[in-house]
């Protein structure tokens, strides 16, 4: 028997048989002819291919036809045909039109093989079917096109923040939507947070803490964000988190819509809707609104807010003898002097027929609403020139002021009517205030006669407040407070008598007297054998602004027998309005002369922390409206927390101004805010009184 090795006809035959068990297809072919001379059965099965295409000479069938975009292409571009050429093929994803008509995708692999000589005798190849797979890349290639599609369809853009590295992604059409290329804005969490509106920011990083903190619920924000061109665009962001394995929160994706378009048409309906169609001006129903809004404003910052009911005298002849025609342009008239006697920030509206309101907001005591009401008679007495007519009617103004006369809008409206009744009856073209259950508004007049009086007869007296560090248990400094005795025995609310003081030119007497009886009073302590203390002395912002502050000092000192940099002026943030740089120079003088600075009632509205940042203080005192409300109100936290990081961030001492709770001592402590002064430490008390308390506090 032959040696089946040296058969090469049986050689063939179990090489077939192996090939045949390969889950890969093979097929070889014949150089030069490209004559098929073996496909195994996957390649059979891949290719559909009949069993005569064993010895089949034409490549196009034998070999299965390449199809481009549908259509067959060359049979010369077949793997094999070029692997008889010489060339290495491969892997190639590859479409065949097989043998049964249908099309199958198959990655491709074609190699030469070569004789002893280096002449190609053969070429194999190999191939796998990969159809399902370039399905699917196919779909996934499909969806992304259908998204994007839909995504600038729909003007979205993407956004992606990894809440560790504060890394972001923002995709080019988020870019597109407030005029940026690609390329042009950095891909931080930062240059987001600086675009939002500073007014919507406080309530945009709320609402981002309460998302991370409880993921389950939906997260969906309207804001307004600062576009290339300076402008503001409202924007609504949706969002989910994305959590690592210990359930924490990872990343945050979500998506920017461009509403801007959509907010004004709704602000034109609003407009509408709730404006008074003759003057333009708010109805009742916005009134309504946008009182809500100031009255919780009015809780956070223990501002007043007042509530003026106006009623015309004598409208209605005008309108009998000259027709609504002349009485709609006299009402009209009305509104336009109205906008002008008060501040932007308040708000005008009308009720309907004479009928007008004015919510006065952010007001430091009751003589701001008198004023403002005395101002507003003045204005709407005036005549009125309709036409070739010269008409006169005059106004009757009740107020009603939160939180003394009302709670609520409902009830500060009823009682500023009421008193508007009252005004009419004591003989009209006047303002009266609501004086029903047992509140009583002093005339300015009666409380400028008296306060003269008082002053002339030594009736003021100053008492002092502790500031201490809660930490170290020392006593840092005292505050000389003014106190004024009323004829009841009861004191004299300052925000009542001290603007009588200030616009009636008093001020500066009243000052001076502070200033010479709180050195006194340190003196006398001194003598009784107490440290010095530093003392802390309010500048009105009358004073603070009046030229030669410094000087005037200056001239003082040597008669006050005090050490100058044991006085502490204290300056409200009011009075920084208008003129930064005037008022950083006046306190550059001030600490010329030894002395140092408190920047009072911070966080009441009026300075910023940029601001803060710019100002030669030592001290600075948050405004006890903002400490009352701890730690419930998230606005009062957020401010608090970020004066105590500025402050300290800058050198800064930081006092909680009106502590008043073990609750809101623990919240400061924990946030490093040691120094604090309020009734839960001590009341402010006379001279005499704080010596024996120092004694026995044990302070140091």
């Amino acid at each position: 028997m032959d040696d089946p090795l040296n058969d090469p006809h049986l050689r063939f035959r179990h090489l077939a048989e192996v090939l045949d068990q390969m889950p890969v297809g093979v097929s070889i072919a014949e150089a030069p002819s490209g004559k098929l001379l073996f496909n195994n059965a996957e390649a059979l099965r891949l290719l559909r291919l009949p069993l005569r295409a064993m010895s089949g000479f034409d490549s196009h069938t034998a070999h299965g036809a390449i199809v481009f975009e549908g259509r067959p292409a060359d049979p010369q571009q077949s793997p094999i045909i070029r692997a008889l050429r010489g060339e290495h093929v491969g892997p190639e994803e590859i479409t065949y039109l097989r043998g049964d008509g249908t099309t199958v995708c198959l990655l491709v692999n074609a190699r030469p093989v070569r004789n002893a000589k280096g002449s190609i005798v053969e070429a194999v190849a190999t191939f796998s079917d990969v159809t399902d797979k370039k399905l699917a890349e196919l779909r996934l290639q499909d969806a992304e096109t259908k998204l994007q599609l839909a995504v600038d369809m729909a003007s979205l853009g993407f956004w992606e923040w990894d809440i560790a590295s504060n890394d972001a992604y923002f995709s080019p059409h988020w870019k597109r939507q407030i005029g940026y290329q690609d390329h042009e804005i950095t891909n931080r969490y930062d240059e987001w947070l600086r675009r939002v509106h500073p007014e919507d920011l406080p309530m945009t990083q709320e609402r981002i803490q309460d998302f991370l903190q409880n993921p389950t619920q939906d997260y969906q924000i309207e804001f307004r964000f600062r576009h290339r061109d300076k402008s503001y665009r409202w924007i609504q962001a949706k969002a989910r988190l994305v959590l690592d394995e210990h359930g924490r929160p990872q990343r945050m994706i979500g998506t920017h819509l461009d509403i801007t378009d959509h907010r004004q048409r709704e602000e034109q309906v609003r407009q509408t809707v709730q404006h008074d169609r003759l003057t333009g001006l708010p109805n009742r129903a916005l009134l309504l609104e946008l009182a809500d809004g100031w009255l919780s404003a009015a809780q956070r910052s223990g501002k007043l807010f007042a509530v003026l009911f106006i009623d015309l005298d004598e409208f209605k002849p005008i309108n009998d003898s000259y027709g609504h025609h002349i009485g709609d342009l006299v009402l009209k008239e009305v509104a336009m002097r109205l906008k002008m006697s008060f501040r932007s920030q308040d708000i005008i509206g009308r009720l309907g027929g004479d009928e007008f309101v004015v919510l006065v907001t952010q007001l430091d005591n009751a003589l701001g609403a008198a004023h403002a009401a005395q101002h507003a008679v003045t204005q709407l007495s005036l005549p009125y020139r309709i036409q070739d007519l010269e008409l006169r009617t005059s106004p009757s103004i009740g107020i009603s002021l939160f939180p003394s006369h009302g709670k609520d809008i409902a009830s500060l409206l009823r009682n500023a009517d009421t008193a508007m009744y009252e005004a009419k009856q004591r003989g009209k073209a006047s303002y009266r205030f609501y004086a029903g259950g047992g509140d009583t508004i002093v005339d300015p007049r009666q409380i400028e006669q008296r306060l003269r009086t008082g002053f002339a007869h030594n009736e003021l007296q100053l008492y002092f407040q502790p500031i201490v560090d809660m930490h170290t248990h020392r006593l840092m400094a005292v505050e000389a407070l003014l106190r004024w005795p009323g004829t009841d025995g009861s004191f004299v609310p300052p925000d009542v008598f001290l603007p009588v003081a200030e616009q009636n030119g008093m001020m500066r007497e009243i000052g001076g007297w502070v200033l010479r009886e709180a050195c006194a009073q340190h003196g006398r302590w001194r003598h009784e054998g107490l440290r010095a203390i530093d003392i802390g002395i309010n500048l009105s912002a009358m004073e603070f602004r009046e030229a030669g502050l410094a000087n005037a000092l200056a001239s003082k000192m040597p008669r006050l027998d005090i050490d100058p940099s044991l006085l502490w002026f204290e300056i409200s943030d009011r009075a920084l309005t208008g003129n930064l740089d005037y008022a950083i120079g006046a306190l550059n003088e001030l600490k010329a002369l030894g002395m140092r600075i408190t920047l009072d009632d911070f966080g009441a509205g009026y300075a910023s922390l940029e601001q803060l940042s710019r100002l030669p203080i030592d001290r600075v005192k948050i405004d006890r409206s903002l400490i009352a409300t701890l730690p419930n109100d998230r606005a009062s936290i957020a401010v608090t927390e970020a004066a105590i990081a500025y402050g300290h961030s800058l050198g800064i001492e930081v006092i909680a101004e009106g502590l008043e709770s073990e609750q809101v001592r623990g919240f400061l402590e924990q946030r490093h805010c040691y120094q604090a002064q309020g009734y839960f430490l001590a009341r402010p008390m006379p001279g005499a009184e704080f010596s024996a308390w120092y004694r026995q506090a044990g302070l140091h």
